[in-house]
């Protein structure tokens, strides 16, 4: 069991990298976007292999990051990434059966919300943050809107967020950032580009 929160950790280094079908051997990458400061970072289900991945790779994340699972849409998919030890659940819709499961597991889940109405759902039913998806839809400003109603929420910004537009998010008031490409370039299948030193996200906020 991990000693440090998800909370802390999105205090310290607020990126969450996600690993989308890479064109790039998922564990290599990851290994790199580790040992470059990023601290938290998602394969999603829908990547060939990714239980595999989450299964070979549980027993070397470093005690201070987590590696989890994204596009968790139900039950099924919830129940593969536990078994494969995901430390964190990432969904890209509010399924209310997949949060009560988490947090009957004590996993952090972080559900994907959009309109108002259904980022108050994701958090009363125990939404570690809420994943505010797609972000770029509705911008940055979008975050200070609801800083008026929601206040004590906790936001991910995922969804077209890059490294031109990440601080925006972060002023407006995203607790955290989902970074796939501006993390993970596909081009040429380079693994040594996952987090590329230089990075304004790499190893703190923005």
């Amino acid at each position: 069991m991990k000693q440090i929160s998800l909370r802390t950790i999105v205090d310290e280094a607020p990126i969450v990298a996600i690993l989308r079908r890479p064109r790039v051997d998922p564990v290599r990458c990851i290994e790199q976007l580790f040992q470059h400061g990023i601290r938290l970072v998602e394969i999603t289900m829908d990547t060939p292999d990714a239980v595999k991945v989450l299964a070979s790779f549980r027993s070397r994340v470093p005690a201070n990051c987590f590696l989890g699972a994204g596009t968790v849409t139900d039950v099924a998919r919830t129940e593969a990434a536990l078994a494969a030890g995901a430390s964190f659940i990432i969904t890209p819709n509010v399924n209310l059966e997949v949060i009560r499961k988490l947090r009957a597991h004590g996993i952090p889940v972080l559900p994907g919300a959009l309109t108002p109405t259904e980022i108050w759902a994701a958090a009363n039913a125990g939404a570690e943050f809420v994943k505010v998806f797609p972000a770029s839809a509705v911008g940055p400003r979008y975050f200070r809107e609801l800083r008026g109603p929601f206040a004590q929420i906790p936001f991910m910004a995922s969804g077209g967020i890059n490294l031109e537009n990440a601080a925006e998010f972060i002023k407006f008031g995203a607790d955290a950032l989902g970074l796939g490409g501006g993390l993970i370039p596909k081009p040429n299948g380079d693994f040594d580009q996952c987090a590329a030193p230089g990075s304004p996200t790499v190893g703190g906020r923005t």
